[in-house]
């Protein structure tokens, strides 16, 4: 079973199983109570929050896998992006403008009437993200694709984070970009089915974070006892 766990294709057994029993929960739900709201309900909001708390937690106890070695930089810019996860999540686009509906939008910064305070506290927050994003694009870029073709589970992690998180966006703008397609809207059980995926996509992606902590962990354990108990500093990202 360990071995499953640390498997390559475990993360995204992990998913298709997880949102198979979402669709059937959701689909029982429905069943018994009819059509409803799914956002308006709270229950994927709950979810979702319950998630990010679960996997902050998880981390968080795994933290002497990174503080005091060479990856402490690498842990710290990873919790500060799940923390910017979460305050997305919670609406932070919002809280930053008092006069547009949403800020870090392109036509935020290029609206005269949102005040010029409001559009640098914004930026300088964009900026900030991007800053540590491209830190970890060109730290882990190479042994990120190396490793995919290597079958390293925690890259296969990652590439099925990155998937499933592409693919909520891209669901969550289709019904609006089908209607300016075709002039028509999709049927209420389509809806409802893209709906389900997104919303239980974007709950999956905290536990797919803290799914590659603890992969990590079992495997570098696993490499420091074969090496003789070498120190947890020496042993390389890419295990």
């Amino acid at each position: 079973m360990k071995n499953f766990f640390l498997s390559p294709l475990f993360a995204a057994f992990f998913v298709c199983i997880s949102l198979l029993l979402y669709f059937v929960i959701s689909y029982i739900v429905r069943l018994n109570f009819g059509v409803f709201d799914i956002e308006k309900s709270g229950a994927t909001e709950v979810l979702t929050y319950v998630s990010y708390g679960f996997a902050a937690g998880i981390v968080l106890c795994l933290y002497k896998d990174h503080i005091h070695t060479h990856r402490q930089t690498t842990y710290f810019a990873l919790l500060f992006l799940w923390l910017t996860a979460l305050l997305r999540e919670m609406g932070i686009q919002h809280w930053l403008t008092t006069h547009d509906t949403t800020a870090i939008k392109i036509k935020f910064f290029t609206n005269p009437n949102n005040p010029l305070y409001e559009k640098i506290i914004s930026a300088s927050l964009v900026l900030l993200v991007l800053v540590v994003v491209c830190y970890l694009i060109f730290k882990y870029f190479k042994p990120m694709v190396v490793g995919f073709f290597k079958f390293k589970t925690i890259y296969w992690t990652i590439a099925t984070f990155g998937v499933l998180t592409i693919s909520t966006q891209f669901i969550d703008r289709f019904p609006a970009n089908y209607v300016k397609a075709t002039g028509t809207h999709l049927t209420e059980p389509v809806r409802f089915f893209l709906k389900i995926f997104e919303e239980g996509g974007e709950s999956l992606l905290p536990l797919l974070f803290a799914l590659a902590f603890v992969q990590f962990h079992f495997i570098l354990h696993k490499k420091t006892s074969q090496n003789g108990g070498e120190s947890k500093d020496t042993a390389p990202d890419s295990v």
